[in-house]
């Protein structure tokens, strides 16, 4: 289900802008376009894709060339029992976590390996700040198994408002690599975008398009954004459903050319 979505102005041409993750946009003048943030998705013609009503929060992943973390002997370290909601977390050089249950830290400086583990759905981290520092190395995904491959994962890293120990140079709200690493791998996409095809009403739970989500690689899941062709506001929403649409069949009263019935609305 769909919050809102706002009524479009026709334009003339074409504008270009760029969506979140770096790709081109171009929005036509007589049809709203649709564009996933990095991990969207849409439907082919006749597809239904129903959007849930509540805003999509957090960060969207992309593809990252790197190196994988390999190696079956690895310790792995429970990241989200190693520091408490106040402190300024350290994940020291020597040491692996992984991150597979919620955290929360007011800080989080990493000089060793923090891996986002790629197979738990709904694992949040919130810090004031994050900091990978000399040697240390942030991955989220690999390219063998990148976030997304696994139904209901996704990275999701919400940054405070205000830290209690601010950083003595970045202050706070903040998520920087400095001398260290940060990997990404999202699940690859072959369509990151597509079209309406048929007229969107304000305010609507379903969204008719153009091109089939499989084959575009999207799901469940995914955050999508609706992009006007206008000046108006563009929204973003995640889908909760995807479903083959039936026909829609309008009654025509009278087909008989040039003709006018005035008894018709």
């Amino acid at each position: 289900s769909i919050e809102r979505l706002h009524s479009t102005n026709s334009n003339t041409g074409l504008r270009r802008m760029s969506t979140s993750c770096g790709r081109p946009l171009l929005m036509a003048s007589s049809q709203s376009w649709l564009w996933p943030m990095c991990r969207g998705l849409l439907a082919a013609f006749f597809t239904v894709v129903v959007l849930n009503d509540r805003p999509v929060q957090g960060i969207s992943l992309v593809n990252r060339s790197g190196s994988e973390l390999t190696g079956a002997d690895t310790v792995w370290k429970n990241a989200s029992a190693q520091c408490s909601e106040e402190e300024v977390c350290i994940c020291p050089p020597d040491e692996r976590w992984l991150l597979s249950a919620n955290m929360t830290v007011d800080g989080l400086k990493i000089r060793g390996v923090l891996k986002w583990d790629e197979e738990v759905p709904g694992v949040v981290l919130k810090v004031g700040w994050l900091l990978v520092e000399e040697g240390g190395v942030l991955q989220i995904g690999s390219s063998n198994s990148p976030i997304g491959k696994y139904p209901g994962v996704r990275a999701r890293i919400d940054i405070k408002q205000q830290a209690i120990n601010k950083h003595p140079i970045w202050g706070d709200r903040f998520l920087n690599g400095d001398g260290g690493t940060i990997k990404m791998f999202g699940k690859p996409l072959d369509r990151t975008w597509t079209l309406l095809s048929r007229t969107v009403a304000e305010g609507t739970h379903e969204l008719f398009l153009k091109h089939d989500p499989s084959d575009m690689g999207w799901s469940i899941g995914d955050q999508v954004g609706v992009a006007t062709t206008s000046r108006g506001e563009s929204t973003k929403h995640r889908i909760v459903d995807i479903r083959q649409a039936t026909e829609e069949f309008v009654p025509i009263v009278s087909a008989q050319a040039g003709a006018e019935e005035s008894h018709l609305p």
